[in-house]
């Protein structure tokens, strides 16, 4: 059970909060040099890099000057010989790099950035924007790469195109491999819970990709985007080999590969040494890829969820007293409207005025096609109420709830009214319903595990959703986080900041589901079977503590099960749902006591009951 005084006490709260927890990219780079192969891949191509930048500054010759030493083979004076005009091949070799490795990491950024950008829209928005891109991207499959790449370069006069020129072109032809699997990704990840839990928050088109899509498919841009590196080699060899890329006096390592090929049975070293050091540089390139792939996705490698992370940096905490400003506490809440609230206090108000329901359904339909999920169903809910929507699978409980907030599924089509403390709901736009979104209606869905964003760590959850409704400083939403994490009875929270979800038991993480709802104070909210697929024990703590988040907040609830044994200890008043309408609709104790419904009965008497009756069925 939830201890109360975890929060009475802001000591309690503030001599636990440690120091800023470290930023994404920090947590990144620390799971990157953690990983060995990775690293050395790195280290080699810095090497590489900083040979192409420092060595021809060094080095007596330059790629452009011809010696009297015709084809000679490796020497101290040329150490990679020297091709038939004379030219030292090492000057040649560090000239070649420069070019190569601009071209290549210049086409993987611009291919990448055009392929993620279409890719994470078409699959967001699917429809007529799926279906736009995807017919761009058979259009560019359809044109030949090289061929169209060539016949803008005889375009330029001089018969060639400067590095980013050519970077530019191919760049603008290779993206279409990573819009289709950006595109594959994100349309199996907009269905998932996490992303309706970013809408329920209030989150826009943009954030959502952006904040939430993508950084779910980094690890498939990263490979992606190691394999097109060596394919900007290859593609770039091609073109100046056939005289539309890099051209003479200058040079790249795939021109002087793809000039040598003539010449490797009489002169080897001008075709193994460029040979030798693409193979490198791409290798390298695909082991940091690796790496990178790894530390972008915390899943791709094996953790231990019961170790302890560190409080904090270098293992301190800090002691900081200083009040939470911007963000109410949670003892600072509105009083309870509710008669029967939890500390029996009842609200000052006056008993001849009516009472105004907080949320009026009225005439509720959801229909997929000629079939209606959800049949004219009508519903109040007052202030600081808890009422139970109770119903089997299937009945039409959780499109109830998603109506209520705007979520339905895009072939449903809703009908009738929500009025929501006054304001009609049922024909806002997407920006109107932002207004209500997480900040006055929150919604608990079904599923923490995947209800949470797998790539986010909780502190950095708890800090976007903080900041959709205004700026807040890192410090201030780490110890805000920590206050509404102690309110819901999570034990040791400033060790949890930094943890990510699969790190976390289900009940702990339906606990920061619950916390996540606190955020904003809402009026309402919708908890959508929040104790599916967990043990009994569990359920009892996660009841508690929805319980007490409906105590601190004030807010009215709608509690979403097909269990009626949970009903009683939570709700004021029931609605039985029964194919797509509502059969029932009464207080808790009248429910329980004298059912009306023949259905409600049949519920009832599959509940257990602690003096072994059962509800006779009429």
């Amino acid at each position: 059970m939830p201890n109360p005084e975890l929060v009475k006490d802001p000591a309690l709260l503030t001599d636990a909060v440690p120091e800023a927890g470290s930023s994404k990219l920090v947590v990144t780079f620390g799971r990157f040099i953690r990983h060995r192969v990775g690293m050395i891949a790195l280290a080699v191509l810095i090497l590489v890099i900083l040979a192409a930048i420092i060595m021809p500054l060094l080095w007596p010759y330059g790629y452009s000057e011809i010696t009297p030493d015709l084809s000679q083979s490796p020497s101290l004076e040329h150490p990679m010989g020297t091709d038939t005009l004379g030219r030292d091949l090492l000057a040649l070799v560090l000239r070649g790099m420069q070019q190569s490795l601009l071209i290549a990491f210049s086409v993987t950024v611009i291919a990448c950035v055009i392929g993620v950008v279409l890719g994470v829209v078409a699959g967001y928005f699917g429809s007529f924007v799926d279906a736009t891109v995807m017919r761009a991207v058979d259009l560019v499959l359809t044109l030949p790469t090289l061929a169209l790449a060539a016949f803008l370069g005889s375009l330029v006069a001089g018969g060639g195109v400067s590095w980013l020129g050519l970077a530019m072109v191919l760049g603008s032809l290779m993206w279409t491999s990573v819009a289709r699997l950006v595109r594959g990704v994100v349309l199996s990840l907009r269905e998932l819970p996490f992303v309706d839990a970013a809408r329920v928050m209030g989150a826009g088109p943009v954030r959502i990709m952006f904040r939430h899509l993508v950084p779910n498919v980094s690890d498939h841009i990263v490979v992606a985007g190691t394999l097109m590196f060596g394919v900007a080699i290859l593609a770039e060899s091609s073109l100046s080999f056939l005289g539309f890329g890099v051209q003479p006096p200058d040079t790249s390592l795939g021109l002087l590969v793809a000039n040598a090929q003539s010449a490797v049975l009489t002169r080897p070293w001008l075709f193994y040494f460029p040979g030798l050091l693409i193979i490198t540089i791409v290798l390298s390139v695909n082991y940091v890829g690796e790496g990178l792939r790894d530390a972008f996705n915390p899943r791709s490698s094996p953790t231990n969820p019961l170790a302890t992370p560190r409080r904090g940096r270098g293992g301190k905490q800090r002691a900081d007293r200083r009040p939470v400003t911007g963000q109410r506490s949670v003892t600072d809440r509105k009083p309870s409207t509710n008669a029967n609230a939890v500390d029996g206090s009842t609200v000052d108000t006056d008993p001849q005025a009516p009472a105004k329901a907080l949320i009026k359904v009225t005439d509720l339909s959801v229909r997929f096609g000629s079939q209606a999920a959800v049949d004219s169903i009508s519903l109040e809910i007052q202030p600081g109420e808890v009422v139970a929507l109770v119903g089997e699978s299937g009945s039409g409980k959780s499109l109830t709830g998603l109506s209520l907030v705007g979520l339905l599924p895009n072939n449903a089509v809703g009908s009738g009214s929500v009025v929501f403390n006054g304001d009609e709901l049922s024909d806002l736009t997407f920006g109107q319903w932002r207004r209500y979104r997480g900040r006055r209606i929150a919604m608990i869905l079904q599923d923490p595990s995947t209800t949470l964003n797998p790539v986010l760590t909780i502190g950095a959850q708890f800090e976007d959703s903080m900041r959709l409704s205004a700026p807040v400083s890192r410090t201030e939403a780490r110890r805000r986080t920590i206050e509404l994490m102690a309110s819901v009875a999570i034990k040791d929270a400033p060790a949890r900041l930094d943890q990510y979800p699969h790190q976390l038991s289900g009940g702990m993480r339906q606990r920061i589901a619950i916390a996540l709802a606190m955020v904003h104070d809402p009026d309402l909210i919708i908890a959508d079977e929040p104790t599916t697929a967990l043990d009994v024990t569990v359920q009892a703590q996660v009841m508690a503590t929805l319980a007490v988040a409906r105590e601190r907040t004030g807010a009215a609830m709608l509690f979403i099960t097909h269990d009626l044994a949970l009903v009683a200890g939570i709700a004021d008043r029931v609605a039985v749902m029964y194919q797509g309408k509502i059969v029932e609709d009464q207080d808790v104790f009248s429910l329980f006591e004298a059912p009306r419904s023949d259905y409600t009965r049949k519920l009832l008497s599959l509940a257990p009951r602690i003096d072994g009756k059962a509800v006779e069925r009429q």
